[in-house]
């Protein structure tokens, strides 16, 4: 898509004039039990709301996180309630108005990083929780972030409802969530409180979700959200349920996957906290999801690979700090990632360092995902357990590597332990360097 066409399309999205909602029942005595505030916090939980209303090293739910998009970065805004700063003005129809239909309190629109499109489905009874908890136990915090500035035309919030009409929504779910039958809660799950589709369902030329391609895997932020469909070759349909489990829960399966970047923050964040039978109910629902086939997987991704034993190619001569002599991938990879992940690549034997081959990473079909891990590392805490890897990027405490030596050692990986040399270039490297540098949160 030429590039003056994407910027007219996201300009489209971003911006938006005032669009009528529907009507939210009336207001009644609000419950503030401690039942219905333990149900909000699961639910604020279970949709992640502290991830993007949090900014690096900010008070939770401030605000403040840059979210780019091609007409220039979203900053989200502070809803802890705080009168002046945050939503403390917001009755509990403001709130709902905002959550499932984009509309701020005072009748503009918010932008689509807040993915409304999804929250529409929450229930009535859940919204209600929900407001109880952010109004009632969340602190508010007296700061406001950077007031969100966009390129021209997107800055005039004068098309969204436009966009709005093309988008759709999910239909509110009617009823008590909590009683929902397994498959019942896992869609509501899935589709509303997860919002799984906002990232793992691609977008079409007005950049609202392809739902007829449901969870086929899209592009974000350099990264790239795979396939989580039930095809058997292109998606997971070969995991099992217990499997899937217990990756929402921990980031991690041995010979299967391990969460990083975007999805290992929502692992952090939201599902490691879910409990075992919602985990299983959102497994089971995404489990059954209709295949859909990728053109660039013609394998299950973590089937590729094998053990490899190789030459020492270590000279037993040292490399002085200032030496600039360019490695090829073997090198750069024995340098920076044999110590941890091992000259055969098998990892570590506790999978703490995990294996490169049987790894959903390496046998990828395109190498994004390789590419941001060793730019950005891997941060994650779940189930207890902090998982870590340094990143090579420019802010890296331990080697910064350069485009080309990357592009190296990716290439090199993933014909040794995946599914095959997929040539990327210095250039592939450092276009994709700055999407990762703007999405840290």
């Amino acid at each position: 898509m030429p590039d003056i066409v994407r910027k007219a399309l996201w300009s489209i999205m971003a911006a938006g004039t005032t669009l009528a909602s529907l009507s939210f029942p009336a207001a009644r005595a609000q419950d503030t039990s401690a039942a219905v505030l333990a149900r909000g916090e699961y639910l604020a939980t279970a949709a992640d709301c502290v991830a993007c209303h949090t900014a690096p090293g900010g008070k939770p739910f401030a605000g403040g996180l840059k979210i780019a998009t091609p007409m220039g970065d979203v900053i989200s805004t502070n809803i802890t309630p705080d009168p002046d700063h945050g939503i403390g003005k917001y009755t509990e129809e403001d709130f709902e108005k905002s959550l499932r239909h984009g509309l701020r309190r005072d009748g503009s629109h918010l932008y689509p990083a807040m993915p409304y499109v999804s929250y529409s489905g929450i229930t009535d009874e859940d919204v209600k929780a929900l407001y109880a908890w952010f109004m009632h136990s969340v602190k508010p915090v007296a700061e406001s972030p950077p007031t969100t500035s966009l390129n021209f035309p997107a800055n005039l919030r004068i098309a969204m409802s436009a966009w709005n009409m093309v988008a759709g929504t999910v239909p509110p779910e009617s009823g008590d969530s909590a009683t929902f039958d397994k498959m019942r809660r896992g869609k509501y799950l899935a589709t509303a409180l997860e919002h799984c589709g906002t990232c793992h369902t691609p977008r079409n030329m007005m950049m609202s979700e392809e739902q007829d391609n449901y969870l086929a895997g899209a592009p974000l932020a350099g990264w790239y959200a795979p396939n989580i469909t039930s095809s058997k070759t292109s998606g997971i349909g070969g995991w099992s349920e217990d499997s899937l489990v217990q990756y929402l829960h921990t980031g991690h399966v041995a010979g299967l996957s391990q969460a990083a970047g975007p999805m290992g923050e929502a692992v952090e964040h939201s599902t490691s906290h879910l409990t075992d039978a919602d985990l299983h109910a959102l497994a089971a629902y995404i489990l059954q999801v209709p295949a859909k086939e990728d053109s660039a997987e013609q394998k299950p991704r973590q089937n590729f690979g094998h053990p490899v034993e190789e030459a020492d190619i270590r000279s037993g001569n040292l490399t002085r700090i200032d030496d600039l002599t360019k490695m090829d991938g073997q090198h750069v990879y024995d340098a920076n990632c044999a110590a941890c992940h091992g000259m055969n690549g098998a990892g570590t034997a506790d999978h703490y360092a995990p294996s490169l081959f049987h790894n959903s990473v390496t046998g990828a079909g395109r190498p994004d995902n390789l590419i941001m891990t060793v730019l950005q590392g891997v941060d994650r805490t779940a189930d207890g357990l902090h998982t870590h890897m340094p990143g090579f990027g420019a802010s890296s405490d331990v080697q910064r590597l350069s485009d080309t030596e990357i592009a190296h050692v990716v290439n090199y990986v993933m014909k040794t332990f995946g599914s095959g040399d997929p040539a990327v270039t210095a250039a592939q490297v450092a276009k994709l360097r700055p999407a990762g540098a703007q999405n840290t949160p």
